[in-house]
């Protein structure tokens, strides 16, 4: 019998900003140079505050909107990532998807900044939907952009935001919400 001995080494490749993140694969190396170049993205992906790329957020494929593993973690990084820096990779380099993670990113560490579900409804459905960053100053421009957005072959009758009517359809022109007037 012989025995021999093995020696391996491994080359992890750590955060500066949130050092429980590591990977071995190259790749994601420059995922999480990235993140620490725009240190607010790890508060992104790790807490609730942002409902668009938040810890459980829809946008995220199964494994990776709950976990707080590395792995898990890093997967929500890179989405962001491929968003701000390659949109075109998602369709039109200006799609509402590489708006909002722009967005996000821009307004994180905004006074009041929250996010919510935005949906067309028609008489009868609801029809386009999105989840949305905000703040109080920046709720206009936020729900203006998901009106230009949303599908224009259903006679829009209201916007809603979490199930609460913030913008009437007037004669097919968007009119503010009555409720929101008081």
């Amino acid at each position: 019998m012989k025995t021999t001995e093995l020696t391996v080494r491994h080359r992890f490749h750590r955060s500066d900003v949130l050092p429980e993140v590591k990977t071995e694969h190259p790749k994601l190396a420059k995922v999480i140079a990235w993140a620490d170049e725009h240190p607010q993205v790890w508060k992104i992906v790790t807490g609730t505050k942002s409902k668009a790329f938040g810890l459980g957020s829809c946008v995220y494929i199964g494994w990776a909107q709950r976990s707080m593993d590395s792995e898990a973690i890093l997967e929500r990084v890179r989405h962001i990532k491929e968003l701000v820096d390659d949109p075109g990779r998602w369709g039109y380099c200006n799609s509402m998807f590489a708006w909002r993670a722009k967005f996000t990113l821009d307004h994180f560490q905004d006074k009041g900044f929250t996010g919510g579900f935005f949906q067309q409804r028609d008489a009868n459905y609801p029809r386009s939907c999105i989840t949305l960053d905000y703040t109080p100053e920046t709720f206009d421009e936020v729900l203006e952009t998901f009106c230009r957005w949303m599908d224009g072959y259903y006679d829009t009758r209201r916007i809603t935001l979490d199930g609460r009517t913030v913008r009437y359809i007037e004669e097919g022109r968007l009119a503010p919400c009555l409720e929101l007037q008081r």
